[in-house]
């Protein structure tokens, strides 16, 4: 590796600053920013992000008191080599959280010149999902680039042969997510923010009738009850699902998909933004192809997750992300304009990057070009595989089971009308460790008296999926601790109030109720 000499950072300034002033040219038309996504140009792009990446954490580190002062409890600020492609190398750079940064700083100072300024911001809240909900404050031109991004990906996402009608049916107020899909599709599209109302949005596709291609935006478990409601008859309709918040299983995608035409997802986050990389055709056949086919599983895929990944496309442009030694992604937000900049920023989801050339040639090798074939809308931005939370899983004699694999399963059962779930962990009086999943049933289904053959289906699935869970459940567990399924009644047992929170809590350790 070569050091970066002082008297060159200029010249590298300067052309990365060129990037920025055509990027905002570009960001005032949708069409006009696809000129920079245009296919062939890969290895270009890949190079200028990180430039770009390099830039603003050299802006950070002046602009920014909170990111000076982190910057240097840690040692002060590193010296950037550059690798072997001429590229720098971040990784010297320290990760930052929302433990170790954004809480331990007040607001302004986090953002530049640590001061916010009296127009033009807009602050917003997560959900709260980790505890309590956190302020995100963004500035103007930040807000017109990605509401110009929210608005190419539903372009590219929906069939526009009739008229367009969207349901936001993500939480309102200041949540994140909600705020800024009505904010960015308002002024080019028929759109109504109902929140997630089951009842709203019945009423209102029955007041404007199936002459409208409807687009349904919010979390999956919300989608799959609207997909069970009775009263809309769907063969009627033309309806899309766009989801977000957390990933879908391909045995849930197919379920919606008997009600809805296209079920796509966005990956974001409120700490970063609500829509850094989307589901294109080409991830959701590749992700198929990874659950149909081991070749293209082991070539593609961390089998120690023991959960097919999400799979999504990204601008590297705007996202530099890395995975640190724990398999966890590292964001550096590229482009210049943000209020509140995050450099490697940690969060704590699970995930890799996935090159195009990469792809390419992993199904090449394997024996699944078809996989690209025949694709009206194909570009070879990088892809980025996301396995979910690194703290969402539950131990089972050292064997980690996630909440994306179980859905996988519970989805895929036919027998089974799966509301929702959890994964529970708990002692009993013997102080043995124990797994459970509860399961509660779409409203108005009865729970079977027997549910043993699900059960052996749900384990022995899971097994077959999970080497680890293999070994637990076949080798390491005794005869007597078992893993569990419980059936329940729509809002009964540990599903009894409801959800507490904005998203579906998968997660249960130490609750009190009878168990099995």
């Amino acid at each position: 590796m070569r050091l970066l000499k002082p008297f060159l950072r200029p010249a590298a300034f300067a052309a990365v600053v060129a990037v920025d002033v055509v990027e905002l040219l570009l960001a005032s038309s949708v069409s006009f920013y696809r000129l920079l996504l245009t296919p062939g140009f890969e290895q270009l792009r890949w190079r200028i992000g990180v430039w770009r990446a390099w830039r603003s954490y050299y802006q950070a580190y002046r602009l920014v008191p909170a990111y000076r002062d982190y910057i240097g409890s840690r040692g002060g600020r590193p010296d950037i080599c550059l690798d072997d492609e001429f590229v720098p190398d971040l990784s010297v750079i320290p990760e930052t959280d929302k433990t170790s940064y954004v809480k331990a700083y007040p607001v302004e100072q986090r953002v530049k010149h640590g001061r916010l300024p009296t127009r033009g911001v807009t602050v917003d809240e997560s959900s709260g999902s980790s505890g309590r909900p956190t302020s995100w404050v963004r500035g103007p031109i930040e807000r017109r680039i990605v509401s110009q991004m929210i608005r190419m990906s539903y372009a590219d996402s929906v069939d526009r042969g009739q008229r367009m009608f969207i349901l936001n049916a993500f939480a309102l107020g200041a949540w994140a997510t909600g705020m800024n899909v009505s904010l960015s599709l308002t002024p080019t599209s028929i759109l109504k923010s109902t929140g997630p109302n089951i009842d709203k949005i019945v009423d209102t596709m029955i007041e404007f009738g199936p002459d409208f291609h409807y687009v349904v935006m919010g979390y999956p478990p919300f989608l799959k009850s609207l997909a069970d409601d009775p009263r809309i008859d769907w063969s009627r309709f033309t309806v899309d699902a766009g989801y977000g918040g957390e990933g879908i299983s391909e045995s849930l995608r197919t379920t919606l998909q008997r009600k809805f035409q296209r079920v796509v997802g966005s990956y974001g986050a409120s700490d970063l933004e609500v829509n850094m990389a989307i589901e294109t055709e080409v991830c959701i056949r590749l992700r198929r192809a990874m659950v149909e086919d081991a070749r293209v599983r082991e070539a593609l895929i961390r089998p120690e997750y023991g959960v097919t990944p999400m799979v999504f496309q990204y601008n590297p442009l705007a996202y530099h992300i890395e995975t640190n030694a724990v398999g966890e992604l590292i964001v550096t937000m590229s482009r210049p304009f943000h209020l509140a900049p995050k450099i490697r920023y940690n969060i704590h989801d699970r995930g890799h990057v996935l090159r195009f050339p990469e792809l390419r040639r992993h199904l090449k090798e394997n024996g699944r070009e078809d996989v690209l074939h025949g694709l009206n809308r194909s570009t070879d931005l990088p892809l980025l595989l996301v396995y979910g939370r690194s703290d969402m899983s539950i131990d089972y004699f050292g064997a980690n089971v996630t909440p994306e694999s179980v859905s996988e399963i519970l989805f895929g059962i036919d027998s089974l009308a799966t509301s929702t779930f959890r994964l529970i962990s708990y002692e009993d009086k013997e102080s043995n460790k124990r797994m459970e999943v509860a399961v509660e049933l779409v409203e108005g289904v009865v729970a079977p008296a027997d549910s043993t053959v699900i059960a052996e289906e749900l384990f022995s699935r899971l097994a077959a999926i999970n080497g680890d869970f293999y070994n637990a459940l076949y080798r390491t567990a005794p005869p007597d601790n078992r893993p569990q399924l419980s059936l329940h009644a729509f809002g009964t047992g540990p599903f009894h109030g409801g959800q507490r929170k904005l998203k579906n809590e998968y997660l249960v350790s130490d609750i009190e109720f009878d168990k099995l």
